[in-house]
């Protein structure tokens, strides 16, 4: 099954599944929360977000003046992104905080134009969005670990070629070294789950019970390498305390366990030393002139 395909079959239930669990919103926070450190001081920004799932980012992003363009490969994932307009924009406002009306967001005398969602591969995005000039390139939760490395340096052309001479790139990618994941698979005596990610080979990841996607852990060095119009800005952990997404049931049978875990992670998420060994790694890249 090809990668549109796979993400397909995710659409539906993606936002219950982790959008609205408790460790993918508390992860997505602390996502949110670098990229807002970024984006504070700044007048409004034109925004590509690629691998944008059902848009949670993109109208959090528009809820904050900036004009949003978001792609994902999966038309199914795009439909539920544009869905959240729907029923006088309940799901927007929940994403935003806002009021939202059918067609634009509406907050006092702001008016907040919705999201532009386009359903295009990486491989597209030189020539669906050509012409086109963004302030800031936003990929959220490893959608770049989806793409092999002989294709990385050549999406890291494409993604420059469509930032202004001073725009930046953020990418959250998995950790390399995810001491959550190792320590998991561990005491499950699972030693190629434990392992999987510190290996240099492609990994199939679950999706479901019929739907495999070959992932790739890179880390912060070899991935920078394939970028050589990029220069590195920041890099954070993201889920360094609150753990990968698959432990979700533990964490709602252990509440207190969660809160805790969520009180470290906002204390001491400020370690960027730390950043492989968290489930994800926030990254700031500015684009160079080379």
């Amino acid at each position: 099954m090809n990668e549109t395909a796979a993400f397909d079959v995710l659409a539906a239930g993606y936002d219950v599944s982790f959008s609205q669990s408790l460790t993918g919103q508390a992860q997505r926070n602390a996502s949110r929360s670098w990229l807002q450190a970024f984006l504070a001081n700044r007048g409004p920004l034109r925004i590509l977000e690629i691998n944008c799932g059902t848009g949670d980012d993109a109208w959090w992003l528009a809820s904050m003046g900036h004009t949003v363009t978001a792609t994902d490969q999966s038309a199914a994932m795009i439909k539920q992104a544009r869905m959240k307009l729907i029923d006088g924009g309940a799901e927007a406002n929940r994403i935003t905080g806002m009021a939202m009306d059918a067609h634009r967001g509406l907050t006092g005398n702001s008016l907040i134009a919705a999201p532009q969602f386009i359903t295009c591969s990486f491989e597209a995005l030189s020539y669906t969005l050509a012409g086109e000039q963004y302030d800031l390139v936003f990929s959220n939760f490893a959608g770049l670990n989806c793409i092999d490395p002989r294709q990385l340096s050549t999406f890291g052309r494409s993604v420059a070629s469509l930032l202004r001479r001073d725009g930046h790139l953020a990418a959250v990618i998995f950790g390399k070294y995810c001491w959550w994941e190792t320590c998991y698979f561990l005491t499950k005596a699972n030693l190629r789950q434990a392992f999987r990610r510190w290996t240099h080979k492609p990994q199939l990841a679950r999706l479901n019970d019929d739907v495999h996607q070959e992932i790739h852990y890179y880390s912060v060095r070899r991935f920078l390498r394939e970028l050589p119009a990029f220069k590195l800005k920041a890099r954070r952990p993201v889920g360094l305390f609150i753990p990968p997404s698959y432990m979700e049931p533990a964490m709602r049978r252990h509440r207190q366990v969660f809160t805790l875990l969520s009180k470290l992670e906002n204390q001491l998420q400020q370690f960027s030393v730390c950043s492989s060994l968290a489930d994800h790694t926030y990254l700031l890249l500015k684009k160079e002139l080379l």
